[in-house]
């Protein structure tokens, strides 16, 4: 998604709002009929709905104040600089859900809201068991960290059907529906909104894959990646990997973690009537242990991503023209031309610390929902594949017929982490000093790589390399 189409949309939607849920209302009788509400309770109630939610928070952001850190960054906050007054005011402004979609657009939009209110739910009540300062606010960055998905489904009500239907079953990931449903990245699309409307630095922060790295993000992220499993009452291909994943984030057993779970699904079934879904099942400790031993063991693709020759060209021709201003808009280009122009699904540019030690994810693209790869790290002890190849410039492509020689030599890590034996790997230098690694692979061996997409990832690579170094010796920028 090259910048002045995302320029375009983020001023095309820069000004909506998201609609109030039908029942939302109704927070209002509570909250008249209960004075001695906390902020907090009320703040939860506000959390039911991504659309008020949103409201709140800008208004409360938008608001000159004294007594508050620079940035109100959680819902009870923000009804307590806004009042109760302010609450009532943003629910009668806001527009009403069936006024704003069709019926079909309203039970994906509703659903969407569901969604994302347990992610939150959920992400909360981890945060308070790990004694997070603030968990209200890392409840926050899980209710609105698939913004652009909620956007866009009030945008374009025909092709978020074609979206929803692909995403719903969990047969296909909703970053390659994405690709094939809409040609836009919705998470690029959300965090640009949320740049625009100044949202909690947590909040915009989440929408960053390689920020996995942070716990507090981690969190967020599995939260949103259980929430899909939850609506899909617990039968997606990959609800093994998130569960045990987020048993080795919390430091829990399969029971304690059911417990974790059930809490927040039952916090969430008490109001599930607003969203029209059925009630999320719980889960019990056999059942979580079960769906663990199966581990991640995502479903066969159901299509391979197509290359783009007229996106490959403009990322070509950007890089080769040297007229880009920083190294940050070469990565971009470089990362989107690797994942639009030849369809390569996980794409990644980890950059080589400071004393030369390790490479870690800086950059990805079509990586959205897998928080565990977002976690890209290498360690270059050892003598292993890619500390050799970060002694010099070099491109490396693992496939059929070199893996049964070369695939001891990956290191160990990062053969857990791919799960595939077939990728593309290029070491990055500027000048003569390394820099970083290009990784990229198709996530699935069903759709291979071939020679084609190796001499397109080399020229995009090299050209990228040859324009930082441009950069560097015009001393435009930070390297």
């Amino acid at each position: 998604m090259d910048r002045q189409s995302l320029a375009d949309w983020v001023h095309h939607l820069g000004d909506r709002d998201l609609p109030l849920l039908q029942g939302t209302a109704a927070i209002l009788s509570i909250v008249d009929a209960n004075p001695q509400m906390s902020m907090r309770a009320v703040g939860r109630l506000v959390q039911r709905d991504p659309g008020l939610a949103l409201k709140l928070i800008r208004v409360a952001n938008g608001v000159p104040h004294r007594h508050f850190r620079t940035e109100v960054v959680a819902l009870d906050e923000a009804v307590m600089m806004i009042g109760t007054d302010g609450l009532k005011r943003a629910i009668q402004e806001l527009e009403k859900l069936p006024d704003v979609l069709s019926t079909n657009a309203q039970s994906y939009y509703r659903y969407l809201a569901g969604r994302v209110a347990y992610a939150a739910t959920l992400a909360e009540a981890w945060a308070e068991n790990r004694h997070d300062m603030i968990p209200s606010e890392v409840g926050l960055a899980a209710l609105l960290y698939d913004l652009g998905e909620l956007v866009w489904t009030i945008h374009d009500e025909r092709r978020m059907a074609r979206y929803m239907e692909l995403v719903r079953d969990g047969q296909v990931l909703p970053h390659e529906a994405e690709y094939v449903a809409l040609d836009v990245s919705l998470e690029t699309v959300g965090h640009a909104l949320a740049e625009r409307w100044q949202l909690p630095a947590m909040v915009r922060e989440c929408m960053c894959p390689a920020n996995a790295r942070h716990a507090r993000a981690m969190g967020v992220m599995l939260a949103s990646n259980l929430a899909r499993d939850a609506m899909a009452a617990w039968d997606h291909p990959g609800v093994g990997g998130n569960l045990d994943q987020a048993a080795r984030y919390l430091d829990c057993s399969s029971e304690e973690l059911a417990d974790y779970i059930n809490g927040a699904t039952e916090h969430f079934n008490a109001h599930v009537d607003l969203y029209g879904l059925d009630p999320v099942p719980l889960l019990d400790e056999e059942r979580v242990k079960a769906y663990r031993e199966k581990g991640a063991r995502p479903p066969e693709p159901v299509f391979c991503l197509m290359p783009r020759s007229d996106r490959y060209e403009q990322a070509r021709s950007q890089l080769a023209s040297h007229s880009l201003e920083n190294r940050d808009q070469v990565l971009d280009v470089l990362l989107e031309g690797l994942h639009e122009g030849l369809g390569l699904n996980r794409v990644v540019f980890a950059r080589l610390s400071d004393i030369g030690d390790t490479l870690s994810a800086e950059r990805m693209e079509g990586t959205d929902h897998e928080p565990a790869f977002n976690r890209f790290e290498l360690n270059l002890a050892g003598g292993h594949l890619i500390a050799v190849m970060m002694k010099r410039p070099s491109a490396f492509w693992l496939n059929p017929s070199n893996c049964d020689e070369v695939w001891p030599r990956v290191p160990h890590s990062m053969r857990t982490l791919i799960g595939v034996r077939e990728f593309f790997a290029h070491s990055v230098f500027v000048g003569d000093q390394p820099y970083g690694l290009v990784y990229a692979d198709r996530r699935s061996e069903v759709c291979a790589l071939d020679r084609r997409a190796l001499k397109g990832f080399k020229t995009l690579v090299e050209l990228a390399t040859a324009h930082l170094e441009s950069l560097r010796q015009a001393g435009r920028g930070r390297l």
